[in-house]
């Protein structure tokens, strides 16, 4: 269900303080600053989709600035990516500046400090939670304030992607579809990423194999006895060589292979892909509950259960809030 805020009924005078706070609630705590003066004369819609939060912003020049005191007192752990629909912006973060032009893609990072300046057109905001996307790709924050995608295929096809789901419109009895909408465009987002990070020219033998042995165990995490002996063997390397590639980047096989389990339960949990807790930890390899929950509880500082009750949970109030509708 679309949420969806105007000031067009508030009094002139009013306008730009409502705006504030609207956004202040359904985005992040921000300081914002209207930068002419004419009339403030916003809307602003919101809507979940899946594990991801959907913004469609539409105003006149302004901006917000995000500081060290709002993340104490209003923390967001995710990312935001931003589509220009209409207009130009400028995003500043972690010492980088870009312009944003229509139909051009920035990230963000709501848990670090950003300034952004929004002249008068439309913004799509998608709101990726970090754990998500820190699984499919681990470096993302190092493309904030960095056209996302420009001239790439992938760049291309997440642009219609987030366009097209943001005019999407899904019943309360969609959840699971959701789910699966909201996937597919984190999967691009890091798709996307990935091409842009590129690849040096020249990568030595081991960080090849590496590379190889990474893809290999993220495409058999469901096998419960993946082993050292498995993971080279399919490389065509001894045991003893593959644990030295890994140990040169400061890891070994099955810390990494343990690590992306858990990463992969706690994805799944989180975007209601599994019906349980049990499904999470067997889809992934783990054949001891009480070893999984614990791995887990360690890495997440939560229970897989309560990650569960909070995806439930988020889901069973959207129903109600579409029902009431």
């Amino acid at each position: 269900m679309d949420h969806i805020y105007t000031t067009v009924a508030v009094p002139p005078s009013q306008r730009f303080a409502y705006w504030q706070e609207v956004v202040c609630r359904h985005c992040i705590p921000a300081a914002s600053v209207p930068l002419d003066s004419n009339p403030f004369d916003g809307s602003l819609r919101v809507r979940n989709l899946g594990t991801l939060s959907m913004s469609e912003l539409i105003a006149p020049r302004h901006s917000w600035k995000r500081e060290s005191t709002h993340i104490r007192t209003g923390p967001n752990d995710s990312y935001w990516v931003g589509l220009m629909m209409q207009g130009e912006g400028r995003l500043e973060q972690d010492g980088r500046a870009v312009v944003q032009q229509e139909g051009d893609l920035v990230l963000y990072d709501a848990a670090r400090p950003f300034q952004f300046e929004l002249a008068a057109g439309a913004l799509c905001i998608v709101e990726v939670p970090r754990k998500v996307l820190n699984y499919r790709f681990p470096l993302a924050e190092t493309f904030t304030a960095t056209r996302i995608g420009a001239g790439l295929p992938t760049g291309d096809l997440l642009t219609r992607m987030i366009r097209e789901a943001n005019a999407l419109t899904l019943s309360e009895n969609q959840a699971s579809t959701a789910s699966l909408v909201s996937s597919a465009i984190v999967d691009m987002l890091a798709a996307t990423l990935e091409w842009q990070a590129g690849r040096p020219g020249h990568v030595s033998a081991h960080e090849a194999l590496v590379a190889r042995a990474k893809a290999y165990i993220d495409r058999n995490l469901d096998m419960p006895d993946l082993d050292v002996e498995q993971i080279a063997a399919a490389q065509g390397v001894s045991s003893r060589t593959l644990t030295r590639a890994f140990a040169q980047q400061g890891a070994t096989p099955m810390n990494w292979l343990w690590k992306r389990r858990i990463e992969a339960s706690y994805c799944a949990l989180k975007e209601a892909s599994v019906r349980n807790v049990t499904e999470a930890a067997l889809r992934f390899g783990f054949s001891d509950l009480s070893h999984f929950s614990r791995a887990f509880k360690k890495q997440y500082g939560v229970s897989p259960l309560a990650v569960k009750k909070e995806s439930d949970s988020q889901k069973h109030l959207s129903k109600i809030v579409a029902s009431s509708g």
